[in-house]
């Protein structure tokens, strides 16, 4: 099913939301939570439609968000929030350490995946295995995604 796809391994909290847009709706008095959780940066999200509408990749979604929310409860998001791309699965979790490599790795494993990929976290390389970090972006938690990393991206998906 996934054999030569394109996948984009995300987290959220620094990714996709950011240290900035929190502050700007706390500053202007606006909620930072939906029914969801925190709310996404607008702006990182325009950066993700970016990258999917010039790869077509798909979302296996890595954050820890995947231990409070199932995975339909996350589709329901998606959908709720109109988020780009198409979330195809979550990453295992294996144990309370959390080492965002081997559950990456095991997602590969159990999916028989042999397509480009690219990670995107604001976890440094020392939470990932050194065959992943060619495919790893580490983000800025304050910004978030942003032109720079979408360009990035999409240069590691496509080429």
């Amino acid at each position: 099913m996934f054999l030569s796809m394109k996948i984009i391994f995300l987290d959220f909290d620094g990714v996709m939301d950011t240290e900035y847009y929190d502050s700007l709706l706390i500053d202007n008095g606006k909620p930072i939570c939906d029914s969801y959780g925190i709310i996404f940066d607008p702006f990182c999200v325009e950066c993700l439609k970016h990258i999917i509408d010039k790869t077509d990749a798909r979302i296996v979604v890595s954050s820890s968000w995947k231990v409070v929310m199932t995975y339909d409860e996350i589709l329901a998001m998606w959908k709720d929030r109109h988020l780009p791309g198409i979330v195809t699965g979550v990453t295992p979790t294996l144990s309370d350490e959390l080492c965002r490599g081997d559950e990456i790795d095991a997602w590969i494993r159990l999916n028989n995946f042999d397509g480009k990929y690219v990670i995107m976290d604001d976890f440094d390389a020392d939470n990932f295995k050194e065959h992943q970090l060619q495919h790893l972006i580490v983000v800025n938690p304050y910004f978030g995604i942003d032109d720079l990393i979408a360009e990035r991206a999409i240069s590691i998906l496509n080429h």
